[in-house]
């Protein structure tokens, strides 16, 4: 386990400046791709990649007050050095295809439309969603909000609470795209920021609990990745799968709650 500073917390701090360098990061930069590259899809997708490192571009400035005497070779090093636990892994990776495939069914029904309609498997499609996928939120974020702030929250509060607070941080931290990125407005804004909240604190429960039980950051970055990437391939509208998402992703929740409970209670009997 890497520990972070005992002598300060700077997790306040962490948190404030993380969601202050998004904002002026989205600010900045999204003035450069509208008005130089005039907003173009392949712009807005750059935009999202170099924003999304923000929780790891502030973990880096303040690696120093954070881990005195420690190295960042040497925290990645640690970082990744935990056996992966495969079974977790394979596990967490089969459910969130599961409610992938639920929640666009669900969707393909309301809408009257076959399951297949919903989708674009191409490799046009796909390739290009991975080759972004890969840059952006999973690799990105999961250094400051699992390898540092979820272990700093976790040492107080314990991986139940941790997780919970280290969810709701995650999500609210998105904010400013509801309003910039999605083009909803009204009662449908409204919906859609409600089940993102309960999707993204819910599965930062997830990962939270599964990096609890595997101290390797490659567990957080996969779940991560396994959210972001089979849902590029959905051609339906982002609200309606946000919903179903929002539902599927709280009862995975509840159900790594129970499974940590009596993980803990076999461990300490």
């Amino acid at each position: 386990m890497i520990e972070a500073s005992k002598t300060k917390d700077y997790t306040l701090k962490y948190v404030v400046y993380t969601y202050a360098l998004f904002c002026l990061l989205l600010f900045v930069f999204g003035a450069i791709a509208t008005m130089l590259f005039h907003g173009t899809p392949l712009a807005m997708k750059w935009l999202i990649v170099v924003t999304a490192w923000t929780p790891t571009y502030v973990f880096l400035l303040m690696f120093k007050k954070l881990y005195p005497g420690d190295t960042i070779r040497g925290f990645y090093r640690k970082a990744f050095s935990v056996k992966l636990d495969f079974r977790l892994l394979a596990s967490t990776t089969l459910i969130q295809l599961l409610i992938y495939a639920a929640s666009v069914y669900i969707v393909s029904q309301q809408k009257g439309l076959f399951f297949m309609d919903m989708l674009d498997l191409s490799s046009s499609a796909l390739m290009p969603a991975l080759f972004f996928i890969l840059f952006q939120g999973p690799a990105g974020e999961e250094t400051g909000w699992r390898g540092y702030l979820q272990q700093a929250i976790e040492e107080k509060a314990g991986p139940v609470r941790g997780s919970m607070i280290v969810g709701i941080i995650w999500s609210l931290w998105h904010a400013p795209i509801w309003f910039v990125g999605t083009g909803y407005s009204g009662a449908v804004l409204v919906r859609y920021i409600i089940f993102f909240v309960i999707c993204i604190a819910s599965l930062g429960f997830v990962i939270g609990i599964a990096y609890h039980h595997c101290r390797n950051l490659l567990v957080p970055v996969w779940i991560h990745f396994m959210l972001n990437f089979p849902g590029q391939s959905f051609t339906g509208s982002q609200v309606d799968l946000v919903t179903w998402y929002g539902v599927f992703y709280f009862i995975m929740a509840l159900g790594f709650l129970l499974w940590h409970n009596i993980s803990s209670k076999k461990h300490d009997g």
